[in-house]
């Protein structure tokens, strides 16, 4: 009798003694690419105290194996790298420890690992959703033949394309996860993702032929400061900027729901009409927990990433800051030392120069704009090492969302080859403006990458604006000699200022030898218009 009292106790207490198991974060899930040529990070969760190992085992061959061993902390995070695996690795990991039950993820490629951010532009896919013109054929007719397109590579890859799309969560607290998964690119799901992210990862793989992992974050209609840590924000000088313009947004909208509110009580005026009609009364506004918060994004969509390893970042994100523009420089500088910073290393960084949109195209030599203050912005960010920018001002419509997305993506992935893979790619910087030389009654523009400096397209119509000290902007007669552009207009004969395509939709006439368009730019940066 006494032998049966070790079995009952046993038998009631093994539900408290079994394992729990380890949770991983989603994106160390099925089918995902793993960055080749790097220790890859791997982390999760287990129970306090416990000691994890994590192995890499290569294909079915169970003697292949890449491990580290790690301990659970007192929250049970545990963390560790693998040694760096070799492009076209296939394998699983298999995760376990001393006080839990195991985990494997099936399905794994060793490839190169882009994480896509930013905001509409970034989001738009490849059929259109988030801003195709269903009223206007040529947009329609430029949908049909990306779809077609991106079905067809999609069909005929030499190695897969897996795409992890982090589902949209704004928080007030960094989470350590994100919400989102791994599938595999085929023609039956391209025209659902992203299309500068897809067009950037089909350009890179037709020349490195090795598997590709696409990540994309991104959200329409933001700022750049949702997408950074809180401390990242307030050590900036435009930190105070970001708060009082968070602080608008909350009064405007309080406003709003207090006036809708009473507005609602005049027209329900009993408690009959109140009980009747209450499905119609307005939501009591919480500014906690309202998305238009800085840094919100990141703590849903970005920080559970962290530190998953990657090769590099691509970013279009910047007319969500166009209320704001002066502040965008410093702003979009510290997004990129954050990333870094969070991520441990110096990630190549490319972003895309913001596309011509809003107004029809222009007309008069300048058209001031938040639109030209942006793109001005935006260089801060060369200013930062590895960081890289690609000209789409060629490429949009009148439509914000333009859907020729395809060149950008391919710029994108030219300057990857170039800087990353360190392939031969010949020119794949559009020209910028270096500096200029007063030179009696004309100016003398400098560029750099300008080798082959030509016109765009069949006449040389003039699209720089010239001004003296004071007075209105005219139309410049310019000649391209060598790299340098000179520009003088007969009735300025003190000519002091020049700018080119200084408008939200400009018009684009200057190209270097490899046909990427000039960036734009003014000589008078001081000014603030």
């Amino acid at each position: 009798m006494n032998r049966l009292i070790p079995l009952l106790l046993s038998a009631i207490l093994a539900p408290c003694s079994a394992s729990a198991a380890i949770r991983l974060p989603a994106i160390v899930s099925d089918h995902a690419v793993l960055q080749a040529g790097k220790p890859v990070a791997v982390w999760g969760w287990a129970t306090s105290g416990a000691r994890v190992t994590v192995e890499f085992i290569r294909g079915g061959d169970s003697a292949a194996r890449a491990a580290f061993q790690a301990t659970a902390d007192s929250r049970g995070k545990w963390s560790g790298r693998l040694p760096a695996l070799a492009t076209g690795t296939a394998g699983r990991l298999v995760i376990a420890s001393n006080r839990d039950s195991a985990v494997t993820v099936s399905d794994l490629l060793v490839g190169e690992v882009w994480l896509g951010g930013g905001q509409s532009n970034m989001v738009y896919s490849i059929s259109g959703k988030y801003g195709a013109d269903p009223t206007n054929p040529a947009e329609v007719a430029q949908v049909a033949r990306n779809v077609a397109t991106a079905r067809r590579e999609a069909a005929n890859l030499a190695e897969p394309i897996r795409y992890f799309e982090v589902a949209t969560r704004d928080l007030v607290h960094p989470d350590d996860d994100v919400v989102g998964r791994w599938v595999e690119a085929g023609p039956g799901n391209v025209s659902s993702f992203s299309a500068v992210a897809w067009n950037f990862a089909a350009a890179l793989q037709r020349r490195l032929h090795a598997p590709i992992g696409l990540v994309v974050s991104c959200v329409g209609g933001t700022p750049v400061e949702y997408w950074m840590s809180r401390p990242a924000i307030d050590a900036t000088a435009a930190g105070a900027a970001v708060e009082e313009r968070y602080r608008e947004i909350v009064a405007y909208v309080t406003a709003y729901v207090e006036a809708a509110t009473r507005a609602w009580f005049l027209a329900n005026p009993t408690p009959e009409l109140q009980v009747k009609n209450r499905g119609s009364m307005p939501v009591p506004f919480v500014p906690g927990d309202f998305n238009k918060v800085p840094a919100r994004f990141y703590n849903g969509m970005i920080h559970g990433l962290e530190p998953y390893t990657l090769r590099g970042v691509i970013w279009f994100q910047a007319d969500g800051n166009r209320r704001r523009p002066l502040d965008y420089g410093e702003l979009f500088q510290a997004l990129i030392r954050d990333w870094r910073a969070h991520w441990g290393e110096q990630l190549p960084f490319y972003f895309v120069e913001m596309n011509n949109m809003v107004s029809d195209p222009q007309a008069r030599p300048v058209e001031p704009d938040s639109l030209c203050l942006i793109r001005e912005q935006q260089h801060a960010g060369l200013e930062e090492p590895g960081v890289g920018m690609v000209v789409s001002i060629d490429l949009g419509t009148k439509n914000a969302h333009f859907p020729n997305k395809k060149p950008v993506g391919e710029r994108l992935a030219r300057l990857a080859l170039r800087d990353c893979y360190h392939l031969p790619m010949g020119e794949v910087d559009s020209p910028i403006f270096r500096g200029y030389r007063i030179e009696g009654s004309r100016i003398r523009l400098q560029f750099d990458h300008a080798a082959g400096l030509r016109v765009r397209g069949r006449f040389w119509t003039g699209r720089f604006a010239i001004r003296g000290a004071s007075g209105d902007w005219a139309w410049a007669d310019s000649r391209i000699e060598g790299s340098d552009i000179l520009v003088w207009n007969h009735s300025i004969p003190a000519p002091a200022a020049v700018r080119y395509a200084w408008a939200p939709n400009p018009l684009v006439s200057v190209e270097n030898g490899a046909g990427l368009p000039l960036s734009p730019f003014r000589t008078d940066t001081g000014a603030r218009e």
